[in-house]
């Protein structure tokens, strides 16, 4: 028959109240007068753009449910806050809360147009392709952030959906081929000249291109215009001898 042994009930039991306390603490100190940081968000935003933060700060807290002390009212009291632009961090310094508890990133968002679906390499880009999503302002600037900028451009390589795009992956439609025969055209005040040239390089919708004059087999740069057609700037003499049949 075994010894019942009352120590060892003992233990047990203050095990499962010290469990208890510890599940339990939580709610109490919220009773007296502590709540969580995640509630306090709003504060923290109003505080951060106050402190020369962007208005389209989203803040992300690194423990939202650390406990901080409220007035009566429910709000915190912020004694200081620090702030670094360059990385979105910070730390806030509420009273009545260990010194470091509360700290998170506060990162402003914009708007950049992406794909809605894989687009393969020289295929165009149309309206119906473009959707839009947030990323953070600070990268936004390496990204094309005009919706018009792509409509109508071709991709330099395969995209994915969803990922916003730099300037390097489109470019313009070729509308002068290499090799092909092209019109050249000059005006300047009281003059218009026009000349085929063959494309010396492929060209797009405003590429300055190199041609060369079919009739004086000199090279003149122009700008693309059209389809096979190409506007040369005015650069006094040197242009005029480009574009004049039997000039050498």
């Amino acid at each position: 028959m075994k010894t019942f042994r009352p120590s060892g009930l003992i233990a047990y039991v203050a095990m499962a109240m010290w469990l208890l306390q510890l599940a339990i603490s939580p709610v109490r100190a919220e009773e007296a007068g502590q709540t969580r940081a995640a509630a306090h968000i709003a504060e923290i935003r109003a505080a951060l753009i106050a402190h020369g933060a962007s208005q389209n700060i989203k803040v992300t807290l690194a423990a939202p449910d650390t406990l901080v002390t409220a007035g009566a009212d429910g709000a915190i009291v912020i004694d200081s806050i620090s702030f670094n632009p360059a990385t979105g961090r910070f730390l806030a310094r509420v009273a009545g809360t260990p010194p470091d508890a509360i700290t998170g990133v506060a990162a402003a968002s914009a708007l950049v147009p992406v794909l809605v679906r894989a687009i393969d390499r020289n295929e165009t880009i149309n309206e119906s392709d473009i959707d839009w999503i947030e990323v953070a302002e600070a990268q936004a600037a390496q990204y094309v952030t005009d919706a018009d900028a792509m409509i109508g451009k071709i991709a330099r390589r395969p995209l994915a959906a969803s990922t916003p795009l730099r300037k390097a992956d489109l470019t313009a439609p070729i509308l002068i081929k290499r090799g092909a025969t092209a019109t050249i055209v000059l005006e300047a005040p009281g003059i218009r000249l026009t000349q085929n040239a063959v494309a010396l390089e492929n060209g797009g919708a405003g590429d300055l291109g190199g041609f060369r004059n079919i009739t004086s087999n000199l090279e003149i740069k122009a700008v693309v215009a059209g389809v096979n057609l190409a506007r040369a700037p005015f650069a006094g003499r040197s242009t005029l001898a480009s574009l004049t049949p039997g000039q050498q």
